[in-house]
């Protein structure tokens, strides 16, 4: 009896694989239909640190809804590259989308045209600061507000001390977001009677560092200095380290990336003005997926911002930013 039941076990094991084998596999899980397809068109490349948290909070919400989202950014900030990139966006005739209103007087005519072919759009980033009856009458804006930002900056760096001269750094000239935080930078300096002036660094690095030195040299009394986002906080920083004026010269800018946490926690940069960009993608997608299937939308622009990072808080962001959130 032994011998019996030793010889056959394997066959049972082997009948056991040969069924299993040929039943019928259980089915996949459909993925859920994609009822939209939106696109978000800015004027920022992929590349930059800051638009791909835009991204990530862009591709986040199309998996929380069943829609498609694109993302449409030229590799160098090109005015005419953004309007080309808008109007392939509008062939595409998408359900809606999500557009920075970095030059509304070049983006006013492809996206009128694609409202009137009942394509949503909505505002993100940057708006368009005209009058109401002159604007684009997309449906709301989702973002900071631009000017207040560089006002609250002013205010930030008096609170410390009342600078000599202070200076706004801007690495793209005619943004017209980046224009209003100098705006208000300049308007809160110059209520304190303190002169200051905007500068163009342009979005190469070592150009901007260059940038930066000759203004210094000419004005060595300069003692405050804004710089708007990324792409002029890295240089900004190369150059207060290189030339010895770290606690000399005041330092704050816009915006969160590794290297500027790294300044606020060295004690090279006093602060950056966040606006929860992640939210701008986010919410975008969002907002457009509730108004295609229910036709709800805010009452109002959704404000993301400013808000401080500094010393006090860096640590509480820190995790966020490395995860591609803040």
């Amino acid at each position: 009896m032994i011998r019996v039941v030793r010889r056959w076990i394997p066959l049972f094991l082997i009948l056991g694989l040969l069924l299993g084998a040929c039943a019928p596999a259980t089915p996949a899980a459909t993925p859920p239909k994609k009822e939209f397809t939106f696109y978000i068109v800015s004027h920022g490349g992929p590349a930059d640190p800051f638009w791909g948290v835009v991204i990530k909070g862009m591709n986040d919400a199309a998996k929380v809804y069943p829609v498609e989202a694109k993302y449409f950014g030229p590799e160098k900030f090109s005015v005419q590259e953004l309007v080309n990139l808008l109007n392939s966006a509008i062939a595409a005739k998408p359900d809606g989308l999500a557009v920075t209103i970095t030059d509304p007087k070049a983006l006013d005519e492809p996206l009128r045209r694609a409202i009137q072919q009942g394509i949503p759009v909505v505002a993100i980033n940057v708006a368009d600061p005209r009058p109401e009856g002159e604007r684009i009458p997309y449906m709301f804006y989702i973002g900071m507000d631009e000017y207040l930002g560089g006002l609250r900056a002013a205010q930030r760096m008096l609170a410390v001390r009342t600078p000599k001269r202070a200076v706004c750094a801007i690495h793209e000239v005619g943004h017209v977001g980046l224009e209003a935080r100098c705006q208000g930078f300049l308007d809160g300096m110059k209520g304190k009677n303190v002169p200051v002036e905007k500068l163009d660094i342009g979005t190469d690095p070592t150009k901007a560092v260059e940038a930066l030195k000759a203004y210094f040299t000419r004005n060595p009394d300069t003692d405050a200095l804004l710089t708007l986002g990324p792409l002029g906080t890295d240089p900004a920083v190369k150059f207060l380290k290189e030339n010895n004026l770290v606690g000399k010269v005041l330092h704050g800018t816009f915006d969160l990336h590794p290297g500027t946490l790294s300044a606020i926690k060295e004690g090279v940069t006093l602060f950056a003005i966040d606006q929860q960009q992640y939210l701008q993608g986010y919410m975008a997608i969002t907002w457009l997926y509730l108004y295609k299937k229910y036709g709800l939308r805010p009452a109002n622009d959704v404000l993301t911002g400013p808000g401080f990072v500094d010393k006090d808080n860096v640590s509480l962001v820190e995790a966020l930013i490395k995860q591609g959130i803040r």
